[in-house]
C-alpha cells in the first residue's frame, strides 16, 4: 500500500512540474507576443511619421510657392494699378470736381 501511496505522489510531483512548466512557457509566449507586439506597432509609427514628414516637407513647399506666386501677382497688381492711377488722376480729379459743380 506504501508503494502504491508513494507511486501517487511521485506521480502528483511531477505533474505538478509539468503544470509549473506549461505555466512558465505560457508567460514566456506571452512575453514574447507583447514584446512582438510592440515591435511591430513601433515600426507602424516610425514608418507613419516618416509619411508623414514626406507630405508636410511637400505642402511646405507648395504653400511657398503659393506664396512666392501670390506676392508676385500682388507686386504686378500694384503696378498696373499705380501706372493707371498716374495716368488717369488729373482725368479722375476733374471728373470729381466737375460732378461736385453739379450738385
Amino acid at each position: 500500500m506504501d508503494k502504491v501511496i508513494h507511486d501517487i505522489v511521485s506521480v502528483d510531483l511531477e505533474c505538478s512540474k509539468r503544470v509549473e512548466e506549461a505555466r512558465k512557457k505560457k508567460l514566456d509566449v506571452q512575453s514574447n507576443m507583447n514584446a512582438k507586439k510592440k515591435e511591430i506597432y513601433d515600426s507602424f509609427i516610425d514608418e507613419y511619421q516618416a509619411k508623414i514628414d514626406v507630405r508636410k516637407k511637400e505642402l511646405e513647399t507648395q504653400i511657398l510657392q503659393t506664396k512666392a506666386k501670390n506676392e508676385e501677382e500682388y507686386k504686378e497688381s500694384l503696378s498696373q494699378l499705380s501706372s493707371l492711377y498716374e495716368t488717369k488722376k488729373d482725368e479722375w480729379v476733374s471728373t470729381i470736381v466737375s460732378h461736385c459743380k453739379e450738385i
